[in-house]
């Protein structure tokens, strides 16, 4: 599923990583986050193609673990539909349809209302709800992007790309629907204006990590990386200080500041960044490619080999890693 509000994007990741490892006391509490933040798109979720594939995927190791094919895990190790996260799919689709009989009447209720309407492929009475509601609330952000996301789905990119214009014009005050915009804006290669709405968003809360982490990841792409690694400094200074649900990993800010500090030639201090990233999560692939990177320009071509190998453990694809690996395998080959 694509979304584009960051903090909804990372707690439905939260979501899919906790239960592909059987976490259900993770799953459940980032549901809960997300049934109270973003009650339009908790249906979605629950109901997408993606998520009922992990839910069935628990049931058929529910099944086998009954059969006695694995002994690993018990009954209450398994994820079940309408146990350990108390979902009904009964219950969701009659309040899907209940939703679907009520007229709404504030311009939150046509977002919701449009939001069942795009799950149930009725794209163009969504469409109507989403517009519904921009007639009682022109500068709801909610329903802008709802609607550009119905029009995605419809594959009509060219009015989708009109509507995430208006998103970019239009004036917002509030916090994460600054943080929605400037990601809008990020995905339209608009990076100076995505840094002036994160501006705009510090002015309010200068320590909110979630804005930082996003200002800094915008300079990277800015070239403005001396800048980027003291934005990027100060958000892992506040992570654990931030006031709302963190949007990102720590290790994500500690990656980013390792890119910065490389693309300005401080690779001891990248590398310490990298390190410490990987101290929190020895998975997170991406930096043995950086680190890699690093020892291969400083000619130490054993060593970038094992993090380009390291790399490619995770992800065999990346044809980039591919020809790195191919190219130092070469340079070991002829010395």
């Amino acid at each position: 599923m694509d979304f584009n509000d960051p903090a909804l994007e990372h707690l439905v990741n939260k979501i899919t990583v906790a239960l592909q490892e059987n976490n259900r006391e993770e799953a459940a509490r980032y549901m809960d986050i997300i049934l109270e933040e973003y009650p339009e798109v908790a249906n979605i979720l629950m109901n997408s193609i993606e998520f009922q594939t992990l839910m069935a995927e628990n049931e058929e190791m529910a099944n086998a673990a009954t059969e006695g094919e694995s002994q690993a895990l018990s009954d209450e190790d398994i994820i079940k539909p309408g146990n350990a996260m108390e979902l009904d799919e009964e219950r969701i689709i009659n309040d899907m349809n209940a939703m679907l009989d009520v007229e709404p009447e504030s311009a939150q209720e046509y977002v919701q209302k449009g939001t069942v309407l795009t799950i149930t492929e009725q794209y163009e009475d969504a469409i109507d709800c989403f517009n519904k509601a921009l007639d009682l609330d022109p500068n709801n952000l909610s329903a802008l992007i709802s609607k550009g996301n119905t029009y995605e789905l419809m594959e009509n990119y060219q009015e989708a790309s009109k509507v995430y214009d208006v998103v970019i014009e239009t004036e917002v005050s509030d916090i994460y629907d600054l943080m929605s915009k400037g990601y809008v804006l990020e995905n339209h290669q608009r990076f100076d204006d995505a840094l002036k709405t994160y501006n705009k968003a510090l002015k309010t809360d200068k320590n909110n990590s979630n804005i930082l982490f996003l200002k800094g990841s915008c300079l990277i792409k800015l070239q403005k990386h001396e800048e980027a690694v003291e934005t990027l400094d100060e958000c892992i200074e506040r992570y654990n200080d931030n006031s709302y649900e963190t949007i990102f990993d720590l290790e994500n800010a500690y990656h980013n500041k390792g890119v910065a500090l490389h693309a300005i030639e401080e690779d001891d201090e990248a590398l310490e960044a990298f390190s410490l990233a990987l101290g929190i999560n020895p998975n997170y692939h991406y930096t043995y490619y950086e680190i890699g990177i690093i020892q291969e320009d400083r000619e130490k071509y054993e060593s970038a080999l094992k993090n380009y190998e390291r790399f490619l453990e995770f992800d065999n694809t990346d044809s980039e890693v591919v020809e790195a690996k191919e190219r130092v395998e070469e340079i070991l080959k002829n010395n």
